[in-house]
């Protein structure tokens, strides 16, 4: 699947709210980046997908995990990457990142869907 194929699909499916494959796709993609800034980003949006299935399913040591790097992942994100508005998913991340405790037992962790990606306006 090309570059663009990939990215599209990924968003049609984060959008849907089928995070576990919208991770593969992002995943897939980030084999395809040929820069380290392009990579963290691309990184960053799979981290975040899977940190949605993780909060689905309740699997909170899963997503301690991924607190480890995603909130500086994230964090990074420019506002918008290939036509895409990024900033709410980014505030998403740092806003969730609060309520996960980072190790042991703790309350239950908000369930709380990602954003939806849109298109940048403007």
């Amino acid at each position: 699947m090309s570059d663009d194929k990939l990215w599209s699909a990924a968003l049609r499916h984060h959008n849907a709210r089928d995070y576990h494959e919208a991770h593969e796709l992002f995943e897939d993609l980030w084999l395809e980046q040929g820069n380290r800034a392009d990579k963290d980003i691309v990184q960053a949006l799979a981290q975040a997908d899977a940190l949605a299935v993780h909060l689905e399913t309740g699997n909170l040591r899963a997503a301690q995990r991924l607190m480890r790097q995603l909130p500086q992942l994230a964090a990074a994100l420019p506002d918008a990457w290939r036509g895409a508005e990024l900033r709410p998913l980014r505030e998403w991340v740092a806003e969730i990142a609060t309520t996960i405790p980072p190790q042991g037992d703790g309350p239950p962790v908000e369930r709380r869907a990602p954003p939806s990606i849109g298109e940048r306006r403007g």
